[in-house]
């Protein structure tokens, strides 16, 4: 083991708190760890009572390793997986604070060649310890997930499979630039907060401060090199180990992204659909016992060699939010898609026929319509009539939207909704796009899914109408009968935004008028991927089929319901 480094606190002793192990569980804290160019990570290490050797379950992000018993409410940077759980099936989980970040030395880079090869040389000591019988897994949600990808790419010879959540795969899309817009509200936030915990809990010898990130991010407005090298899907054809994605419904960040990903992965895979979160994500992925349950069958599998039968199930399991109930599926995207056009129309509507005639289009001026959305009405919003017969959607959509401004850029911000007979509405996917960002890679463009290069911007002449090919999350809802689905269309979003941009106002300028064309020479469309009926492969068993929970709006829960998960 590596010496400790000199480490001057800038709290007091006390506040320094080291993590309280789970009941049964032994802890190894601040164990140096030597990376390949001689900087040292530090990790905890929780191991059963008895001795012996074990599997190991690794955790590595630059969030700090000294949270992760604490409730998962606490912080969403608790994601490195329910170590009490799993220590008492006989596991040991290491969880590693990246470089440059708490007790760590080196510099964070995100995502730089050496944090690419941290989990590598991570993994590889981890195998040669005595408390590891040569098994290692990976396990933990979001930053902890895009880690797995790193390191699984990088091929250690002891890494025999991973299990992420909320992982992904495109930086550029998904976190920093959805739809070629600056992602404010999320990096103004999330930079600070890593920065804080990089800090923690003072100067270390060896320890340098992170880059400037949000320098890095916003003179790099283009899909690129940098952005690529720092993203999964550039390394996903070099992952062998087995790999099971879990991937909840509707998360503003990874969904997307992490299901665009997983058809790319050769090896031995699982595919988990499972329900609405909102932004709780990791709290359900460390708290839900039959979900826990579900990935031990993987580890045990891969990392004790027990038949535990999951192997023998269908390869894609998936939760319809709509009917509640789950449903195997043989591969994704589902190979009896049938991709389904709904037309805007006059009055307001969406339906399965094309508009035949010359119609006005629906316009809107910004910052007017600004108040709407302050209110929390629709600026414009398109909706079926009262469906007849459930409709099914699985998997990817997307708005092909002809539409024209005033001005030489703006934005598309889309919602789709399901609306019940009350009112009452149910968000189901969203999507954006700048304008000037409208060129596509036809080659790489699949149904439902437009691919953006982002590489170069065009700019609007205003008053000519353009087709926009917008991108939308994927969805996995049935539609009741009674239900209508709804469409709505704006150029803002105050829940992407936030009070304190700066970037967004410059290159999108108002006034402006925008309209949104629904004609026949102009057939403004969603494409959905509506799913036929089709016999079961075989009923999904448990504990699978009892993994259930309420979405829960806003951004804070008041309990710690579910914490600790215990065995």
């Amino acid at each position: 083991m590596a010496s400790e480094p000199k480490v001057e606190l800038i709290y007091p002793p006390e506040l320094v708190r080291s993590p309280v192990p789970p009941p049964g569980a032994v802890l190894d804290e601040n164990v140096r760890v030597a990376m390949r160019d001689g900087i040292t990570l530090a990790a905890d290490v929780y191991r059963p009572e008895a001795p012996g050797r074990y599997p190991v379950l690794f955790s590595l992000s630059p969030y700090s390793k000294d949270i992760q018993q604490q409730p998962p409410q606490f912080s969403h940077a608790i994601e490195s997986g329910a170590t009490g759980f799993y220590v008492a099936y006989g596991y040991v989980h290491v969880i590693a604070q990246g470089r440059g970040c708490g007790r760590s030395q080196g510099q964070w880079r995100w995502f730089d060649e050496h944090e690419r090869t941290d989990g590598y040389d991570m993994i590889e000591w981890i195998a040669q310890q005595p408390w590891c019988d040569g098994n290692v897994g990976m396990i933990g949600d979001s930053y902890w997930s895009w880690s797995q990808y790193a390191a699984a790419s990088a091929q250690p010879p002891h890494l025999k499979c991973i299990c992420l959540c909320d992982g992904t795969t495109d930086m550029y899309r998904d976190a920093c630039y959805p739809g070629g817009i600056f992602n404010a509200s999320f990096i103004n936030h999330w930079i600070a907060y890593h920065t804080a915990m990089a800090a923690w809990p003072g100067p270390v010898d060896g320890k340098q401060p992170p880059m400037n990130l949000h320098w890095e991010i916003v003179n790099r407005p283009y899909d690129s090199d940098w952005w690529q090298g720092r993203s999964a899907r550039s390394q996903l054809d070099r992952i062998k180990v087995p790999v099971m994605s879990i991937a909840p419904q509707g998360g503003q960040m990874h969904f997307r992204g992490q299901l665009a990903g997983y058809p790319q992965i050769d090896a031995p895979k699982k595919l988990l659909v499972v329900p609405p979160t909102g932004f709780w994500s990791h709290l359900r992925y460390l708290t839900n016992r039959p979900l826990n349950l579900q990935m031990l069958r993987w580890f045990d599998h891969w990392l004790k060699g027990k038949d535990t039968g999951l192997m023998d199930e269908p390869e894609v399991a998936i939760f319809d939010s709509g009917t509640r109930a789950w449903r195997y599926e043989s591969e994704y995207p589902l190979a009896r898609t049938q991709w389904t056009s709904f037309y805007l129309g006059a009055g307001h509507s969406i339906g399965a026929a094309a508009p035949s005639a010359d119609e006005a289009p629906d316009t809107y001026r910004m910052p007017d319509s600004y108040a709407q959305l302050i209110a929390g009405k629709p600026v414009l919003a398109y909706a079926t009539a009262p469906l007849t017969q459930p409709l099914k959607l699985g998997g990817p959509m997307s708005l092909t939207l002809f539409a024209s401004s005033s001005q030489i850029d703006t934005a598309w911000f889309v919602n789709v909704l399901d609306v019940g007979p009350d009112g009452k509405s149910m968000p189901l996917s969203r999507g954006m796009l700048r304008a000037s960002f409208r060129a596509l890679d036809v080659e790489r463009s699949k149904p439902g899914q437009p691919f953006h290069p982002f590489t170069t911007t065009d700019l609007l002449e205003p008053g000519t109408v353009y087709e926009f090919q917008i991108e939308l999350r994927p969805v996995f809802h049935t539609i009741k009968p009674g239900h209508r689905l709804q469409l709505t269309i704006a150029s803002d979003d105050i829940q992407f935004n936030n009070p304190l941009r700066q970037i967004d106002v410059q290159l999108l300028p108002w006034p402006v008028e925008n309209a949104v064309h629904h004609s026949a020479a102009h057939p403004s469309h969603l494409v959905l991927p509506v799913i036929p009926d089709a016999s079961e492969i075989q009923a999904v068993g448990t504990p699978l089929s009892q993994v259930d929970w309420p979405m829960v709006p806003g951004q804070w829960m008041p309990d710690t319901d579910g914490h600790p998960l215990r065995r």
